[in-house]
């Protein structure tokens, strides 16, 4: 029924990106492989390339990089070009009649050369766009037409002879270039390494080999190309899946801007601002972070933009965008990508407005809130440094004089600077008061406070034969319970 049978393979790598390393990497032993495993230890002369990419295999130089061939009879070579961002590497593995191989033994040493290179295409991290085997043959005889009919002698040779082939084959299709093409196992949309056979007349080798492997030229066959970009649909799609679950960041979310509602409906006070103030902290993480909302929104619209490219380019390379089989299901999986990617991100773009509104009113309230409690301070504030003001310009306009013990009168000027300092930092507390750093000086300014009162009560009620050593404990004494006064009062304001 078929004759000729061969193996070719496209293996798709990107050249940038966080993988480019491995990437590399892995297509570099590949390639030493093919000349270890597949005996392609010679250059094939006329084609302007060695057996080394050109400009290294770092470089980012474009079209045809290195050829590498086996001398031996058939036809066994490997061609490395790069196609825009990504390295392309094909193998042909064409044996001689007299060899007598099929498409399961060149597919079992293809699958050794894949092994010896390391984790393989399917290792996550091997940045991997995609792999294709190409099982191709030609028919028999001469009057005959490749056909793709489900109950076809054809179908029945093709379960027979290629590795791995169920039981029932899926639905084929005849190409516009008159081929019979059917994918293997299309399970997963997922699939990294893809299995198709193509299969042509007795008399359309040539056309099969330009169409599948490559022409005289040594450029990317049609089909190469269309298989690059279905690679990268699917490669889009596992990165797709492989993020945060859409669900989950909405319903987080969700309850995020529910507990910052909930905080707003509370009744007035220190700690509703406060609390008011870590849930809008935890909206803006919520945005800011990676993967977040902000992230996944411009991601999905960056990927639909791929998506969409891809699948213009399938139906470019298709050659007919009404194909069946495997073209149908690239198509299909194409529109369906594309379709969850806009869903997703105007989702993701109207969570993105609910949290810019929700949390400016929940800047309003802070806002305000902080306002009316500094109106209401400072008002406090005004009235006390008033009367001080009024005190001290009676004292002077009466020429009184305070009957104070002359070592008192330091301990008194000081305990007067630590209460001005005291109350600037307590209004400090009242605009900040989320602020640790607030806190932690209200109380330093208190301990200020309670030493320079216990230095007064020495100095006017201590002996008077007492030392510095005697001031300096009083003061540690009074800056200690000032601080723990302090420690009282926050708490119980806390609790309001």
């Amino acid at each position: 029924m078929i004759e000729g049978e061969a193996l070719g393979v496209h293996v798709f790598v990107v050249t940038g990106g966080e993988h480019r390393a491995a990437a590399l990497s892995f297509v570099r032993a590949l390639w030493v492989q093919c000349g270890a495993r597949l005996g392609m230890t010679e250059p094939v002369p006329g084609v302007g390339v060695g057996m080394e990419p050109r400009g290294g295999w770092a470089a980012h130089t474009k079209g045809l990089l290195a050829v590498r061939s086996d001398t031996g009879p058939g036809v066994r070579q490997a061609v490395l070009r790069r196609d825009h961002d990504v390295l392309c590497l094909s193998v042909m593995l064409a044996p001689d009649a007299a060899e007598n191989l099929g498409w399961a033994e060149l597919d079992a040493q293809w699958s050794g050369v894949v092994r010896a290179a390391g984790p393989g295409a399917a290792a996550p991290d091997s940045g991997t766009l995609g792999e294709a085997r190409l099982y191709l043959a030609r028919l028999v005889d001469p009057g005959a037409q490749p056909a793709a009919e489900p109950t076809g002698a054809l179908v029945a040779t093709v379960a027979s002879r290629a590795p791995g082939a169920p039981d029932r084959v899926p639905d084929g299709v005849v190409t516009p270039q008159g081929f019979a093409v059917w994918e293997l196992l299309p399970t997963a949309d997922t699939r990294i390494v893809r299995r198709l056979v193509a299969v042509a007349g007795h008399e359309r080798d040539p056309e099969l080999t330009a169409w599948a492997w490559t022409d005289r030229d040594l450029n990317l066959p049609p089909l190469a190309k269309y298989l690059l970009h279905a690679a990268k649909l699917r490669y889009q799609l596992r990165v797709w899946r492989a993020a945060e679950d859409i669900a989950t960041l909405r319903a987080t979310t969700d309850a995020t801007i529910k507990a910052l509602l909930e905080r707003t409906a509370e009744p007035a006070g220190p700690s509703r601002q406060t609390e008011i103030i870590r849930a809008s902290h935890a909206l803006v993480a919520l945005q800011a972070r990676e993967r977040g909302l902000v992230d996944r929104s411009t991601l999905s619209r960056e990927m639909a933009r791929t998506v969409d490219i891809a699948a213009a380019n399938l139906a470019l390379f298709a050659g007919d965008e009404s194909l069946g089989g495997p073209f149908a299901d690239d198509r299909a999986l194409a529109d369906w990508l594309v379709q969850r990617l806009d869903d997703e991100a105007t989702y993701m773009e109207a969570a993105v407005r609910r949290c810019e509104q929700v949390g400016l009113l929940a800047d309003q309230l802070v806002q305000r809130s902080r306002q009316r409690r500094q109106e209401t301070v400072n008002l406090g504030l005004t009235g006390a440094i008033g009367a001080i003001v009024m005190s001290l310009g009676a004292v002077q306009a009466l020429q009184y004089t305070v009957p104070l013990p002359g070592p008192v009168k330091p301990a008194v000027v000081t305990a007067l600077g630590a209460l001005a300092l005291l109350a600037s930092l307590v209004v400090l507390r009242v605009v900040a008061p989320e602020r640790r750093w607030s806190l932690v000086l209200v109380r330093l300014g208190a301990g200020a406070v309670g030493a320079a009162l216990a230095w007064i009560g020495v100095a006017a009620f201590g002996d008077r034969g007492a030392g510095a050593g005697a001031t300096w404990a009083g003061a540690a004494v009074g800056a200690a319970l000032g601080v723990l006064v302090s420690f009282g009062s926050f708490e119980r304001d806390r609790g309001h």
